[in-house]
């Protein structure tokens, strides 16, 4: 069974109403819900006779978790102890009760959806000594910096206060105890170690579907996938579920499958050790065996469409088209124009839409070739992302909403179906791209996705000093993301690209020119770098955001293990050497 508690929010006024479209108290209340306890916010309480003071901290008492989200503001002073705030006063009263203390901080060196006005106060002094004091007491203190950091934070720490699975009795009059709905906090912890810090490959989508079962034959899940490493998932599948064995059993196994067939000597080990894990669950708990695992496919290609504007006439440009196969990076093929062609393709930007709806329509056929996929019976090889590598003349190309009619239903846009980036490999002979850029995914690979320093915002406020910035940009490792949040967004990225910046992420001109859509930071908030690719995929199958705003994210990935060939297509490539 899970152990209920009432789980008291402490926060300011300005958390419930910001940042729009979703709160930080929204999200505290979400991950509460979710961790099937009950939320207590003194915002439910009407106004009773007595003493304000005595009032917050009986309800505090009466609560068995605290947690405080920190902003920028030190609210109200209380009525009757006009020298603390409410806030505080309610982390003394739980200190005092021992309460276990969640605390949340709200970074104070990047952009948290707060407008300036909520963040100014005059009892600025106050609450700065108050997160200090905070910072020093001895509890685990979390920074945040959006409602789903907080959310996702909040819901681990809630789920750490599960009780184990009640033993059955002994004897021979006993009834056998039910399977357990949930795992017991050793599972938790070894999953952690073997989960946490693990980013999802593109195939682990079919193993978080395929731990719901089967219906007809397909993998089914009623929820999208999560954010955040495989932990998370596992976290988020766990408060899903209502019935029957924990979900994250058939999770692990799935994942163990998928490890030990496409990721090399590590994914093997990691699949052993996924497998070991799920073995000794079951045994202790006396869980059933997870279910077969169905349709985890590791055979991915990515299509990579060259496109080079011809100098001469700037209405066409030479194309080519490439697949690459997860399994292995380095076997390359390209498919148009065919290996034995001695001419090159020279198309409008409509012909090249044209060839590359030819190529998905033909690409089961093509990927068939791989070594080791296809000619084993096995599943078929999967499109999953399309890279659009193109002169800097064409970056903001609406590649993603090209059409495609390869269905017998209706055709469909590229960016709804595949992930869809850019990259400009012409960039590379800027300065010394090559090493920076090398230097940045290292990073990446040594720091999270979302740490702090990953991501910059450049705004309009920023493009005075942009020179400011590269040369800080050419002294670092990081970031490795910039986000464009100026209305000009073509001077950023052309020095972003000039320094080495691997991922860069605006708006197109055409959009940013139409004040009634939503700006870049309330569409993608950039929590993590590398989930980038996957979450601008969901942005632009939201059916919730107005179409042009869908449309109007440019991604430029520059993927970190894929090397591009920089030289210029010439006749001279089109003949044996």
């Amino acid at each position: 069974m899970r152990d209920t508690r009432r789980v008291f929010l402490s926060h300011t006024s300005e958390l419930r109403r910001y940042p729009d479209g979703r709160s930080f108290v929204d999200a505290a209340e979400a991950a509460v819900l979710r961790a099937e306890h009950v939320p207590v916010d003194m915002r439910y309480f009407t106004a009773r006779d007595g003493k304000p003071a005595d009032y917050c901290r009986a309800r505090v008492r009466d609560s068995d978790v605290y947690v405080g989200i920190i902003g920028f503001r030190y609210g109200s002073p209380v009525r009757d102890l006009p020298d603390l705030s409410y806030t505080e006063l309610e982390f003394e009263e739980a200190t005092e009760a021992g309460l276990e203390r969640l605390v949340f901080l709200l970074a104070e060196d990047e952009d948290v959806g707060l407008p300036p006005r909520e963040i100014l106060d005059v009892h600025a002094d106050r609450q700065e000594a108050f997160r200090r004091r905070l910072r020093e007491s001895g509890i685990t203190v979390h920074k945040v910096r959006d409602p789903q950091q907080l959310e996702v934070g909040l819901l681990q720490a809630l789920l750490g206060h599960r009780n184990s699975p009640v033993a059955p009795a002994r004897g021979p009059s006993a009834v056998p105890a039910p399977p357990p709905l949930t795992l017991d906090p050793p599972a938790w912890e070894r999953l952690g170690e073997l989960l946490r810090g693990v980013r999802p490959a593109l195939w682990c989508e079919d193993a978080y579907r395929s731990s719901f079962g089967v219906a007809e034959g397909r993998a089914a899940a009623p929820f999208v996938t999560p954010a955040g490493d495989l932990y998370d998932w596992a976290l988020d599948l766990d408060a899903r579920e209502h019935s029957g064995p924990p979900k994250v059993l058939a999770f692990a196994h799935a994942l163990a499958t998928g490890f030990s067939t496409g990721a090399g000597p590590d994914g093997r080990r990691r699949a052993f050790a996924l497998s070991t894990w799920v073995r000794e669950v079951r045994e202790r708990l006396g869980l059933p065996e997870p279910p077969p695992v169905r349709e985890i496919n590791t055979h991915q290609v990515t299509m990579l469409v060259r496109l080079d504007q011809d100098p001469q006439e700037p209405g066409q440009v030479f194309a080519e088209v490439w697949l690459r196969p997860s399994l292995d990076p380095s076997d390359w093929k390209r498919v148009q124009p065919p290996e034995t062609a001695t001419e090159r393709i020279r198309v409008s930007l409509e012909g090249a839409r044209r060839l590359v709806e030819r190529c998905v329509r033909s690409f089961r056929d093509e990927a068939r070739g791989f070594r080791g996929q296809g000619a084993d019976g096995g599943p078929p090889s999967e499109l999953r992302r399309i890279e659009f590598a193109v002169t800097d003349t064409l970056l903001e190309t609406e590649f993603d909403q090209w059409l495609c009619d390869v269905s017998v239903y209706k055709a469909w846009r590229l960016g709804q179906r595949y992930e869809v980036v850019v990259r400009c490999p012409h960039a590379r002979d800027l300065a010394d791209f090559a090493h920076l850029w090398t230097l940045r995914w290292g990073w990446l690979g040594r720091n999270d996705g979302t740490d702090d320093k990953a991501t910059v915002w450049v705004g309009n406020e920023d493009l005075d000093r942009l020179d400011d910035h590269v040369t800080d940009w050419e002294e670092s490792e990081h970031p490795v993301c910039v986000a464009v949040a100026a209305d000009d967004a073509e001077p950023v990225w052309r020095a972003a690209l000039h320094v080495g910046m691997p991922v860069v992420v605006w708006q197109r001109a055409s959009s940013r020119r139409d004040p009634k859509l939503p700006r870049l930071k309330t569409l993608l908030p950039v929590a993590d770098v590398a989930e980038l690719p996957r979450e601008v995929k969901r942005l632009r199958r939201n059916r919730n955001v107005p179409a042009s705003a869908r449309s109007s994210v440019v991604l430029l990935w520059d993927d970190p293990d894929q090397a591009l060939e920089t030289a210029p297509l010439t006749d001279a490539g089109f003949f044996p050497a």
